[in-house]
């Protein structure tokens, strides 16, 4: 007899001690005959459940489910990769056999949704006096919806209303943008059009990532970084378990952990690439940074607007770049690593702590081939919004750009890739000025 595979240690796989009404009837499907057998599919039944009833999730993709439950590396291709479709096929398949037999007398019937994953649980077709009164039991969800998160603690209410407003203010802009004539002028300036063509072809797609503003925000709070593998499968949701976290602390990071709000400055930013009519509306998505997933990435051409505090697909490209950021997550304070430095240039990049430095950030503009070898990648990436609005008016205006193409070499057709270094002033964080400290080619 096959040896059953010890049980995981992990939350996410583990039934609760104390099941409520809905963790009850898992319980049971999970003891069942059906899945007795079967560690993987008991796993991933678990794993449903506790993502979308604890968690609170609302969504969950195939790639997270991949990662976590079966072992999948973190870079796997889901769409050439089955796996996890095929595995939620057979457990739909094992939870309608357990409804039709062993537990033909359950009064509520579990269904894992299709597309979203999400587990379902809907009264049986039964006559009403046959069932028990589960509308006492508060535990019960009400809808087919996850559970709502509870409130935010009182003394998180300024920043959630800060949020709130901020939210509010990015949706107008939004459909100001949405609204706007989405006509395609011809690009202004010789030197934006050799880059904008080269970079975005008309026939080709390209993809806005904007910031995951809240994930930022998250690292301040927990103060450490956190990794790229660790925000594609979700795992810093282990830190909602950790006990020297206050319940304070722990509803603020869940309150960001489920909403998705971006910076303004990354607003401002996309209506600054309409107004310059470098990118035909037509042909550009825009998608936060969070729905990302990296087989979306290895094709077409990608503009990653933030540094990988908020966006960190950006570690991808980290070990092809000249100019690596060094954030001190303590004193928040920032310096830049030259790689490859040039003539008279030095190893890294500081700005005092006082003094001038007050009023200065750093800001980076980087333009590489897709690796996979299929389109290009640009990223924005800067401290605070007056980084971010210096890189972007670097790429939409003409004069400035003129800059960069007189530090590089000349070729026949577009601009070589590059990397830009600038140093930016600031009043308030808005920006007053910038000066370009380094330009590299790649």
């Amino acid at each position: 007899m096959a040896k059953e595979a010890p049980p995981r240690e992990n939350a996410r796989f583990v039934l609760p001690a104390e099941p409520d009404a809905r963790w009850a009837v898992v319980a049971r499907i999970w003891n069942s005959a059906l899945l007795r057998r079967s560690a993987k599919l008991r796993d991933l039944l678990v794993y449903l459940c506790h993502r979308w009833w604890v968690e609170g999730v609302t969504e969950l993709h195939e790639h997270e489910i991949g990662v976590d439950v079966f072992q999948r590396p973190l870079h796997y291709d889901s769409a050439q990769d089955t796996l996890v479709r095929v595995q939620a096929s057979q457990l739909r398949k094992r939870l309608e056999r357990y409804f039709a037999d062993e537990g033909r007398d359950e009064p509520l019937v579990l269904e894992i949704a299709k597309g979203t994953y999400a587990p379902v649980l809907r009264e049986r077709a039964v006559a009403i006096s046959q069932l028990p009164p589960i509308d006492k039991d508060p535990h019960l969800p009400e809808s087919l919806l996850p559970v709502s998160l509870p409130p935010p603690p009182a003394r998180s209410q300024t920043l959630l209303w800060l949020l709130s407003a901020l939210c509010l203010l990015l949706a107008a802009l939004s459909v100001w943008l949405a609204t706007r004539n989405l006509t395609q002028p011809a690009i202004e300036g010789a030197a934006l059009r050799r880059f904008w063509t080269a970079f975005a072809p008309p026939d080709e797609e390209t993809t806005v990532v904007i910031a995951d503003s809240t994930f930022s925000a998250m690292q301040d709070i927990l103060r450490r970084p956190i990794q790229l593998d660790e925000y594609v499968s979700r795992g810093y949701r282990a830190e909602l378990d950790r006990p020297d976290h206050s319940p304070d602390k722990k509803e603020i990071l869940r309150y960001l952990m489920e909403r998705r709000y971006t910076s303004l400055a990354d607003v401002m930013l996309m209506k600054r690439l309409w107004t310059a009519n470098v990118l035909d509306p037509k042909r550009t998505a825009v998608l936060f940074s969070r729905d990302l997933h990296l087989r979306t990435l290895q094709k077409g051409n990608h503009i990653l607007v933030g540094s990988r505090r908020a966006v960190p697909w950006v570690d991808l490209f980290d070990s092809q770049l000249d100019f690596h950021f060094v954030y001190d997550d303590r004193t928040r304070a920032v310096r830049v690593e030259n790689r490859r430095p040039g003539p008279g240039e030095p190893s890294s990049f500081t700005i005092p702590a006082n003094g001038s430095g007050a009023g200065e950030r750093f800001s980076l503009v980087v333009s590489l081939r897709n690796p996979s070898g299929g389109g290009n990648i640009l990223i924005l990436s800067g401290q605070e919004m007056a980084g971010t609005e210096a890189a972007a008016n670097l790429v939409t205006t003409d004069q400035l750009f003129q800059e960069v193409l007189a530090k590089l070499p000349p070729i026949d057709r577009g601009v070589p890739h590059f990397e830009a270094l600038l140093r930016v002033k600031h009043v308030e964080y808005t920006m007053q000025g910038y000066e370009i400290l380094a330009v590299h080619p790649h």
